[in-house]
């Protein structure tokens, strides 16, 4: 099975420095997903807006596989009124993610500095590619 071609071509680089950023942790429970011992810790990275297109960074967070559902059932909960409640639904959803997103951040992120959270893009996209030679 390939990439689902709405997933950016190089959607496995870019959700992988999404979890290096917030150091394997997950924005919503804060569950350390280094060593995942089960599938609900697998650590992945979900599009606040929805839209897979979108990869800027303010627009993803990692979330466990177990919140990443969670997350997921409650939107398409909200699904069926979209056309109602578009300004509500938007509104608290989207301010309840960037600030599950921005706590993480600040928890995760910030404190470490780690090494990918000081790059650009372009550096992350060549230390993936220098790693990858070395592996």
């Amino acid at each position: 099975m390939g990439l689902d071609e709405r997933y950016h071509q190089e959607w496995k680089n870019i959700s992988r420095y999404v979890r290096e950023l917030f150091n394997y942790h997950c924005a919503s429970c804060g569950k350390d997903c280094h060593a995942p011992s089960n599938q609900e810790e697998l650590l992945q990275v979900h599009h606040i807006d929805e839209n897979p297109g979108n990869n800027d960074l303010e627009n993803l967070i990692p979330l466990c596989a177990a919140c990443h559902l969670r997350i997921e059932k409650e939107a398409r909960l909200h699904a069926p009124f979209q056309t109602v409640q578009t300004e509500l639904f938007t509104e608290t959803y989207h301010t309840a993610m960037q600030k599950m997103r921005k706590n993480a951040w600040e928890t995760h992120v910030r404190p470490k500095q780690s090494t990918t959270a000081m790059m650009s893009p372009e550096e992350y996209e060549f230390f993936v590619q220098e790693r990858e030679w070395n592996e």
